[in-house]
């Protein structure tokens, strides 16, 4: 992208200006160390605070200007930084800009201040001092480490927990999975006779010390105001995205499409696009903050939220070019290895690419701070606010059943919906079906009654269970 371009949008993670070149110079330093911490940047200056390219004033020696940005660098920041130094003509008028490479030799820091209070981050638009956890994290990638690859040696690990994990990894991804899997990918290693974790497996099986169940949740409207339904998804890590996955389809409508005779059912979000992108919310976050993804249904989009910047010298726009930087790398290989996640880069790219051909939004992708956000917008089929099912759809409740038992629209209403999920919540079916309270308990009671439906365990952890079609 062009310089020019670059200004018209804004200040970002790559870039800073200022209409002069501050006299205390910690100010923008701050800013040459956080560009090295980061993915890089540059930083211009004749440019003022309302985008304006007013270029360097007539009398400025833009030669000695160099050399004192330069001189600057150079004796205030360690490790030494990579740059460079040019002028360069914007709407015919020239700017100086620093152009900062991203380092390997995490942390850059600005010696007078030193490590703990001199090395700086790019959150935004923003400069800030890396807290502790950000420190270790650049600590990390100077030396080529990954945070999920460090062993937790205090953490007990039988016999018994290892064929745990091996049919779970089963479960999902339809392979017998021995336990040489989990020493092969690196989950586990033995150390005189006793096994040693990895923070990995300990996400993996669910180990309830990390900060890493997925927070889901149904708003009225277009935001975070009314509650309609929420629910949170523990243990292991990928029951947790299944759990999400359904949560999230329980709230999409469904098209029903004729082809010559045949009928053709999807949702109104491509399902697997869906999941991959709550998988990879899970797998590139950052497991050293302390919060959870989120994943939040709207009247017009789903949301998901995911603790954790970028990696690495990775932006926005490389990544949804496909360029892969990896976070978490043993989490990412050991799902490639599964089947559960597209190859390293390609995913992104698989889900715009499928959006386009269903001709639908692709998805939103924003860093906002610390985390990153993904807006997956839905398809408008009815009046949002109303959140009512899809007359197609009452369609496929008359089509699916017989004619032994008569059943009321609302009934009807709320036996679909438990066709679809058969562990869904009684808020959950007022969300769904636009009905009061008092109709969906009145219609579930009713449904028991005529023999359509029973309820198998408690209210808290048990499902419908259909016994009889109505009409």
């Amino acid at each position: 992208m062009s310089l020019e371009k670059e200004i018209k949008l804004g200040e970002s993670r790559t870039l800073e200006f200022k209409q002069e070149l501050p006299r205390e110079s910690h100010k923008w330093l701050k800013t040459i160390v956080a560009f090295a911490n980061g993915a890089g940047g540059r930083f211009v200056v004749g440019v003022n605070d309302e985008r304006q390219v007013v270029g360097l004033p007539a009398h400025a020696d833009i030669f000695k200007l160099k050399d004192s940005i330069a001189d600057a660098i150079a004796q205030a920041c360690n490790p030494q930084i990579v740059f460079d130094i040019y002028q360069e003509s914007v709407n015919d008028r020239v700017v100086l800009v620093a152009e900062v490479f991203p380092g390997n030799s995490t942390p850059y820091y600005l010696k007078k201040l030193g490590i703990e209070s001199g090395t700086f981050i790019r959150l935004g638009a923003t400069t800030r001092l890396a807290d502790a956890n950000t420190l270790f994290e650049l600590n990390l990638k100077k030396q080529r480490r990954y945070y999920d690859e460090l062993p937790r040696a205090e953490l007990k690990v039988s016999r018994r927990d290892v064929q745990r994990l091996c049919r779970n990894f089963e479960s999902h991804s339809g392979k017998r999975i021995p336990k040489d899997f989990l020493f092969n990918t690196g989950l586990l290693r033995e150390d005189g006779g006793s096994l040693v974790a990895t923070n990995a497996y300990a996400i993996f099986a669910g180990i309830p010390d990390f900060f890493c169940k997925i927070q889901c949740a149904r708003f009225r409207g277009k935001d975070r105001v009314e509650f309609l339904d929420k629910k949170d998804f523990e243990g292991p890590l990928l029951d947790q995205v299944d759990g999400a996955f359904k949560f999230v389809q329980t709230y999409l409508k469904t098209i029903v499409k004729f082809e010559g005779l045949y009928r053709r059912e999807s949702c109104e979000l491509p399902e697997k696009a869906l999941r991959e992108l709550i998988l990879n919310a899970v797998i590139h976050r950052n497991y050293m903050m302390s919060s959870c993804v989120q994943v939040a249904v709207y009247d017009d989009r789903v949301e998901i939220s995911s603790p954790g910047a970028l990696y690495g010298t990775l932006t926005l726009e490389e990544a949804l070019s496909g360029r892969s930087s990896i976070r978490n790398k043993l989490l990412a290989s050991v799902c490639e290895k599964l089947g559960v996640v597209e190859g390293w880069g390609t995913g992104l790219k698989k889900i715009i690419d499928t959006c386009k051909e269903l001709k639908i939004r692709p998805p939103e992708f924003l860093e906002i701070g610390d985390l990153l956000r993904v807006n997956f917008y839905r398809a408008k089929m009815s009046d949002p606010n109303n959140d009512t099912i899809n007359d197609t759809i009452n369609d496929t409740i008359n089509d699916t059943i017989n004619d032994t038992i008569k059943t009321t629209k609302s009934e009807s209403k709320v036996l679909k919906q438990i066709e679809k999920n058969n562990e869904i919540t009684r808020e959950q079916l007022v969300a769904n079906t636009n009905l009061s309270d008092s109709t969906v308990a009145r219609a579930l009671k009713t449904l028991q009654e005529k023999g359509i439906i029973e309820r198998e365990g408690s209210k808290k952890i048990g499902f419908w269970k259909i016994l009889n079609q109505g009409k």
